[in-house]
C-alpha cells in the first residue's frame, strides 16, 4: 500500500495544473475536431494550400501545366466554384495561388492519407476521405504542439495557476476555439504553431546559445514567411529580444558578432527554405520574385488602414467578439512599463503586424469568426494576459475579473455554436442584427432586411428588398448613336470614380439601352459589361449576355435591354465603374438611348 501511495503521490506531482490544463484542452480540440471531419476539407483556401501535392505526387506535375484532373476532381465534390486558389503567368499557363508554405506542413499526413487509400481501397486521387481525416489528424497535431509551447512560454514568466488561467483564456474565451478546431486546416493554426516555437527558442538561446535553437528560430521566421509573406515582420521578435536601450543594441550586436557562425549557418538554413518557391516562380515567370495574388478588388492599402472597423466593428470587430482580449492588450502596456528586456521585441511585431492586418481590403477576412489573422499573435497576448493578471492584488478586483472572465467565455462559446448554426451571419452582420440575434437561438424573421447588402452575382435574379432602395442619380445619353463596326469591346459607355456616384457602400443599378444590329441572333454575345476598375485592373466582373437582358424586340433589327445589378464591393472609392460592350461575334451594332439610374438604401 505504501508504494502504491508513493506512486500516486509521484504520478500527482507530475501531472501539475497545467499539464492538467493542457490535457484538458488537447482533449477538447482533439474529440470536438475528430468529430467534425467533413468531405470537403480540402476546399476554399485549404484547396489552394493542398495543390502542390496531389499534383506533385499523384499527378507528376509539380510544375502545375495542366488542371484538367483538377477539373474532374472537383466535378463532384465542388471543392471550389471559381478556381480563384489558381493563378496566371504572362503566358496564360496556370500556376499556384499561394505560396508552398502549407504544403510543406500538409506533406507528411498527405503521404499517411496516401498509404490509407491504397491499403484501404480507397481512390488514390489525393481527396478520398483517408486524405481528408489524416489532414485533419495532422491539424490537431499542429495545434497540440502549440499548446505545449505555449505552456512552456506561459511558465517562463508566470508561476502554474497564471500559466493555467491564461491557457483556457485563449482556448475557451477567444475565436482559438473556432480556428483551431473546425478550421485547423487553415493559416492560423500553423501560424500559432510557429509563433509559440519562435519565442521559446528565443528565450531559450538568450539564456545558452546553441545552435540547434538559432537553427529553431531561423526555421520559423522562414516558414512563417512562406505560410504568409507579411509574417516576415515576425524577425523582430528575435531581434529586439532582450533590447531595450541604445547599450541594448550593442550588446545584442555584439552577440551576434559572437555567434556569427551559427547566424551563418541558421540563415543558410533558412534560405534553403525558399529555394523550391523560388525556383518555381523562375521557371513559371522568369523571375524570381513573383506577386501571384492578382486580384484587383482586394490587396494591402497602408494609406488607409481599418483600425477601428476592425477593432470595433459589428461585422468582424475583434474586441466585439472577443472582448476578453482588452485584458491582453492592457497587459502588453504593463509589459511596456515593467518588463523593459522583452516590450521592443513583442511590441514592434504586434503594432507591425496589426497594422499590416488592419491594412488588406477585406479588413473582414471572408467568413473568419472574430479577427482570424491577430491569432497569430496571441502567444503574445498569452503573455500579456498573464501580466495582467499578475497585477491584481485585491480579492475584489480578481473576483470581478473572474467574473469578466466567465462571461466573455460563455460569450464567445454562444457566439461560436450561433455561427456553427447561421443564426450569426458570417459575413453580413450590422450593429442592428448583432443586438437583434444577442444570446438568441432564432434568425429573426426580418433578418434580411438589418443585414448588410448580400454580394450575389446573378444578373437574372429579382431585386431582393427593393423596397429599402430609392432612386438618387440618373445618367442618360438619349438618342445617342454609335456604330461598332469590328472591334471587339466598345468604347466605354459609362465610367465614373465610386465616390462620385454615392458615399454609400453600395448601389444598385439599372442600366437600359437600345442596340441595332443587322444580325439580331446574337450568337456570340455581344455582352453587357459591368466592372469595377482598380488602378487599371478589373475587379467584380459581371457580363450577361444580351439575349438574358432583352426585353423588347422590334422589327427594324432593333432590341431593348435592361439590367439591374448591384454595383462591386469597392476596394476604394476612388476606383472606377465601367460599363460598356463585349462583343466577341463583331457584329455591326450600334447603340442608342443609353440610361443608368442609381439607387441607395434608404436610412442608411
Amino acid at each position: 500500500m505504501a508504494e502504491l501511495l508513493s506512486k500516486f503521490s509521484g504520478l500527482k506531482a507530475y501531472f501539475t495544473l497545467s499539464k492538467t490544463t493542457i490535457l484538458v484542452c488537447i482533449l477538447f480540440v482533439s474529440i470536438y475536431r475528430l468529430n467534425t471531419v467533413q468531405d470537403n476539407e480540402t476546399s476554399w483556401d485549404v484547396l489552394g494550400y493542398y495543390l502542390p501535392l496531389p499534383a506533385t505526387v499523384i499527378h507528376h506535375d509539380p510544375g502545375l501545366k495542366n488542371i484538367d484532373w483538377l477539373k474532374e476532381v472537383n466535378e463532384g465534390n465542388k471543392y471550389t466554384d471559381t478556381y480563384y486558389q489558381l493563378g496566371v503567368n504572362e503566358k496564360g499557363e496556370p500556376m499556384y495561388f499561394f505560396l508552398f508554405g502549407m504544403a510543406i506542413f500538409y506533406l507528411p499526413f498527405f503521404l499517411l492519407g496516401h498509404g490509407a487509400a491504397a491499403l484501404f481501397g480507397y481512390p488514390m486521387d489525393g481527396f478520398s476521405e483517408p486524405y481528408q481525416f489524416c489532414l485533419v489528424i495532422g491539424g490537431v497535431v499542429y495545434t497540440i504542439i502549440g499548446l505545449i509551447f505555449l505552456r512552456k512560454i506561459l511558465l517562463n514568466f508566470y508561476t502554474e495557476k497564471i500559466s493555467s488561467l491564461v491557457i483556457l483564456i485563449i482556448v475557451f474565451a477567444t475565436n482559438y476555439s473556432h480556428h483551431l478546431t473546425i478550421k485547423n486546416l487553415e493559416t492560423v493554426n500553423i501560424l500559432f504553431m510557429l509563433m509559440t516555437l519562435l519565442i521559446w527558442f528565443t528565450i531559450k538561446w538568450h539564456k545558452e546559445h546553441k545552435s540547434k535553437q538559432l537553427i529553431a528560430i531561423a526555421l520559423s521566421v522562414a516558414l512563417m514567411t512562406l505560410v504568409k509573406p507579411s509574417e516576415v515582420f515576425a524577425l523582430f521578435i528575435p531581434l529586439f529580444w532582450n533590447v531595450s536601450s541604445r547599450a541594448g543594441f550593442k550588446e545584442k550586436r555584439a552577440l551576434i558578432w559572437k555567434h556569427r557562425k551559427q547566424f551563418l549557418i541558421a540563415i543558410s538554413l533558412a534560405v534553403m527554405i525558399f529555394v523550391p518557391q523560388l525556383f518555381y516562380w523562375y521557371k513559371k515567370t522568369g523571375s524570381f520574385i513573383f506577386d501571384s495574388y492578382q486580384n484587383a478588388g482586394v490587396g494591402l492599402d497602408f494609406t488607409h488602414p481599418y483600425i477601428f472597423e476592425v477593432l470595433f466593428s459589428y461585422k468582424k470587430g475583434w474586441l466585439i467578439y472577443t472582448p476578453i482580449m482588452i485584458l491582453g492588450l492592457i497587459g502588453l502596456y504593463l509589459i511596456y512599463r515593467k518588463q523593459k528586456e522583452i516590450r521592443l521585441a513583442l511590441l514592434f511585431y504586434f503594432l507591425i503586424s496589426f497594422y499590416v492586418l488592419a491594412s488588406w481590403t477585406e479588413w473582414w477576412y471572408g467568413a473568419a469568426f472574430s479577427c482570424r489573422p491577430v491569432i497569430t499573435a496571441y502567444p503574445i497576448l498569452a503573455i500579456g494576459l498573464g501580466a495582467f493578471l499578475v497585477e491584481l492584488k485585491s480579492r475584489t478586483l480578481k473576483i470581478s475579473i473572474a467574473v469578466f472572465a466567465l462571461l466573455c467565455t460563455f460569450l464567445n462559446q454562444f457566439q461560436w455554436w450561433q455561427l456553427r448554426n447561421y443564426v450569426l451571419d458570417p459575413v453580413r452582420t450590422t450593429k442592428e442584427y448583432y443586438w437583434a440575434t444577442f444570446l438568441s437561438t432564432r434568425i429573426p424573421e426580418n433578418a434580411e432586411e438589418i443585414k448588410s447588402v448580400s454580394y450575389y452575382y446573378d444578373p437574372a435574379r429579382s431585386w431582393p428588398l427593393k423596397k429599402l432602395y430609392h432612386q438618387t442619380k440618373t445618367y442618360s445619353m438619349i438618342g445617342s448613336n454609335a456604330k461598332i463596326s469590328s472591334d471587339e469591346f466598345s468604347p466605354i459607355i459609362f465610367k465614373k470614380p465610386f465616390g462620385e456616384i454615392t458615399d454609400k457602400d453600395h448601389v444598385w443599378f439599372t442600366v437600359s439601352m437600345t442596340l441595332e444590329a443587322k444580325d439580331t441572333a446574337f450568337l456570340n454575345g455581344p455582352f453587357l459589361t459591368v466592372t469595377a476598375m482598380h488602378k487599371g485592373k478589373a475587379y467584380g466582373y459581371l457580363a450577361p449576355h444580351v439575349k438574358e437582358l432583352t426585353v423588347a424586340k422590334a422589327n427594324n433589327g432593333k432590341v431593348e435591354v435592361y439590367l439591374q445589378c448591384l454595383s462591386p464591393p469597392n476596394r476604394s472609392k476612388s476606383d472606377e465603374i465601367n460599363i460598356y460592350l463585349w462583343n466577341p461575334g463583331k457584329y455591326e451594332i450600334g447603340q442608342s438611348d443609353f440610361k443608368i439610374s442609381v439607387y441607395e438604401r434608404k436610412n442608411q
